[in-house]
C-alpha cells in the first residue's frame, strides 16, 4: 500500500498540535498596542508579526482577516476593561449616585494605568469620527448599565443631592471626557513645566473634585 503524504502546509504555519495560546495573546497585545499608538489604518499584518517576532504567516494563521483581528481586539482588550468598569456597580441597584461616579472614575483610571493602550485607542479608534472600533464598540456597550446610571443620578436629584442643573444622560460622558482624554494626551502635556511629574493620583483627585463640585447640590 502507497502511503500518501500530508498535504504541505504555507510556510510559516505552524501545524495544528503546535498552535500555542500564549502566542495569540502576544500577537493581541502587539495588535492593540500598535493600533493605539499608529491607528488601525496604518498598522499592517506585517508590523504585528515584526513586534510580535513572528512571521506575517503566524498572524494569519491565528487571525483569518483583518475584520477577525479586530474582533477579537474588542471582545478579548476593550470588552473585558468595560466589563471591570461596570463590574463594580453590579448589584449596587439603590446605591448613592454620587458614590457610583467615584467608582467608575477609579477604575477607569486603574485601567488606564495597567492598560495604557486604552485612553489612546479609544480616542483615535472609538471617538474619532471614522475610527474603526466605533460600530463594533456601540454594538457591545452596556447600555442597561449607561441607562441605569442615568436613572440613579435622577433619583440622586429628586432627593436633593444631586445638581438639578445636571443632565443625568450626560454623566456618563463627561466621567469619560475628564479621564480618558486627559490619559491619551497625557505624553504631550506632560512635557510642558508646570505640568510635568502629574500622574494617576493627582488626577484622579482632581476629577474627583470637578465632578463632585459639579454633581453635588448647594
Amino acid at each position: 500500500m502507497i502511503k500518501r503524504s500530508a498535504a504541505p502546509r504555507s510556510p510559516g504555519r505552524p501545524a495544528a498540535d503546535q498552535a500555542h495560546p500564549d502566542l495569540r495573546e502576544q500577537l493581541l497585545d502587539a495588535a492593540t498596542a500598535l493600533f493605539a499608538d499608529e491607528g488601525i489604518a496604518a498598522t499592517t499584518m506585517g508590523k504585528i508579526a515584526a513586534q510580535a517576532g513572528v512571521t506575517p504567516a503566524m498572524v494569519h494563521y491565528y487571525f483569518t482577516n483583518r475584520d477577525q483581528l479586530l474582533d477579537a481586539v474588542v471582545d478579548e482588550r476593550v470588552m473585558r476593561i468595560v466589563a471591570y468598569v461596570w463590574g463594580g456597580t453590579v448589584g449596587q441597584g439603590e446605591a448613592d449616585a454620587l458614590e457610583l461616579v467615584i467608582g467608575l472614575v477609579e477604575r477607569l483610571i486603574d485601567s488606564a494605568e495597567h492598560q495604557p493602550w486604552l485612553p489612546p485607542l479609544w480616542v483615535r479608534e472609538v471617538l474619532n469620527e471614522g475610527g474603526l472600533l466605533r460600530e463594533r464598540m456601540l454594538s457591545r456597550l452596556p447600555f442597561d448599565r449607561l441607562q441605569w446610571l442615568a436613572e440613579r443620578v435622577a433619583v440622586g436629584q429628586r432627593a436633593g443631592q444631586i445638581n438639578p442643573a445636571i443632565e443625568p444622560r450626560l454623566v456618563f460622558l463627561s466621567v469619560l471626557g475628564l479621564t480618558l482624554l486627559p490619559l491619551a494626551t497625557a505624553r504631550t502635556w506632560q512635557r510642558v513645566p508646570p505640568l510635568a511629574g502629574l500622574g494617576r493620583d493627582a488626577l484622579q483627585r482632581h476629577v474627583v473634585a470637578l465632578l463632585m463640585s459639579g454633581l453635588a447640590a448647594r
